[in-house]
């Protein structure tokens, strides 16, 4: 049994065009067990597919980070980033308020699209956590780590609100405890 980590070094080996075509085999693979009704098996190629293209997603970044032909554009790259990361958070509260005015599937299909959106900003914070030093400009440096902060407030709140509300997400918690591990802190109130 291969665990996720293992799965993530074999991607960082493969070559770009690797990791393209194995993006293109697990999404046609999928599809066509989603036809078939086949859905556990689908589920895990779609999110196969999810993994590789996170990496080259990844790679890309990092291309124009390193590519980029001043600092002032590598610096809007972080303020881009930081904008959907806005985005991102902006969506919380909105699928929460959403869910919490369905009961049963409808809930649980909300919950479900919360959590997605909890899993990309977290994928994307993990990306900037380590440009933040990139920065060349003092101001940038501050806005973004304020943004970091500011997310963590907002899965923070989050979970506080499911809670109270008499719902869970055993993965914001879990997105709560990894910003935590990671030294993220939410703002100061």
């Amino acid at each position: 049994m291969t665990t996720a980590r293992d799965d993530d070094d074999a991607v960082l080996g493969l070559s770009t065009r690797d990791i393209v075509q194995r993006f293109r085999d697990a999404v046609s693979e999928a599809d066509r067990l989603l036809r078939g009704e086949q859905y556990q098996q689908a589920m895990a190629l779609y999110f196969d597919a999810s993994q590789s293209a996170d990496e080259l997603f990844g790679r890309f970044v990092n291309l124009l980070m390193r590519t980029a032909p001043s600092d002032a554009y590598r610096d809007l790259l972080i303020e881009i980033l930081g904008w959907r990361l806005r985005y991102y958070t902006t969506q919380y509260d909105y699928h929460l308020s959403v869910a919490q005015t369905l009961t049963g599937l409808p809930r649980d299909e909300w919950l479900a699209r919360l959590e997605t959106i909890l899993v990309l900003s977290q994928t994307l914070v993990e990306k900037m956590i380590p440009l933040v030093d990139e920065a060349r400009d003092q101001g940038t440096r501050e806005r973004i780590r304020t943004l970091l902060s500011d997310w963590v407030t907002g899965v923070r709140d989050l979970v506080d609100k499911l809670r109270t509300w008499g719902m869970s997400s055993a993965q914001a918690a879990q997105i709560l405890e990894w910003a935590l591990d990671n030294g993220l802190t939410p703002e100061k109130q």
